[in-house]
């Protein structure tokens, strides 16, 4: 046959990604195997002994334990023997994941590199500040007023709906007030796994041991909340925070970082 213009050309689509099922009378949630683009039920095709189900009729999608959108649940539960399969449609719902360690700085996005900074300045009398994004836990904020680390829950809290940070005390006026978010950004940012670790020095001990291996390089270390310079003040061997000289008596030590 002949064409105007461009030949159309024939091309083989890739296949839909397809999951199978079978009810047992009971269970009206099922777990995917793949994610449902945008967590919508019409992403999906349900067919229950070959009859397409209605999406948010029949079933919806909602989130799993790590807040993904991967459970089937039906508004009834399938009888026991029922054939169930599902069509992820969409681009052929193709998931193409990285080796892990191989997505390095260079291939994040600069969204992703830059963590956003809130700065207020106290008036000696407000006891609150409302951040630009709201943080997943206490965890995921650095608070610092006149440059000197707050401890969570000890000298503030933060509310994780509203993203207002209440301190114990109001700061003195013309304090700077400076809050440092972390974690991974996304549309919506996502908690990664930090711990913090508390000591109280001695006067003599030097060394004090961390919940997880680590290195120098990847740990905050405040003391008495005022940050200590990696190799210079201290070291990490594994587990092991070394300091250069011995923490006077009493003096608090605060150790924060990703794992």
């Amino acid at each position: 046959m002949a064409y105007i213009g461009a030949q159309v050309e024939n091309r083989v689509s890739p296949k839909f990604l397809k999951e199978d099922f079978t009810g047992d009378g009971s269970t009206a949630n099922f777990t995917l195997t793949n994610e449902v683009p945008g967590g919508s039920s019409q992403n999906i095709m349900v067919v229950v002994n070959n009859v397409i189900q209605e999406p948010d009729v029949a079933y919806t999608i909602n989130d799993d334990a790590s807040n993904l959108p991967k459970i089937l649940a039906f508004t009834g539960t399938p009888a026991n023997g029922d054939t169930i399969y599902v069509i992820h449609r969409g681009i052929a719902s193709i998931f193409n994941k990285p080796p892990t360690g191989s997505v390095g700085e260079n291939e994040l996005a600069t969204n992703l590199k830059t963590f956003t900074t809130d700065t207020f300045t106290g008036n000696g009398s407000a006891t609150t500040v409302t951040l630009s994004e709201v943080p997943a836990n206490s965890t995921q904020i650095m608070v610092f007023v006149d440059g000197i680390l707050q401890k969570s829950s000890s000298n503030y809290s933060v509310n994780t709906t509203t993203g207002v940070v209440t301190f114990t005390s109001a700061p003195d006026n013309g304090a700077e007030i400076e809050v440092k978010h972390l974690g991974v950004r996304t549309t919506a940012r996502r908690a990664v796994s930090m711990f913090l670790d508390n000591f109280t020095g001695n006067g003599s001990t030097t060394a004090f041991t961390l919940s997880n291996s680590a290195s120098t390089n990847d740990v905050f270390v405040f003391y008495n909340g005022v940050a200590m310079k990696p190799t210079t003040d201290y070291a990490i061997s594994g587990a092991t925070l070394t300091f250069t000289f011995a923490p006077i008596n009493n003096s608090q030590i605060m150790a924060r970082y990703f794992v």
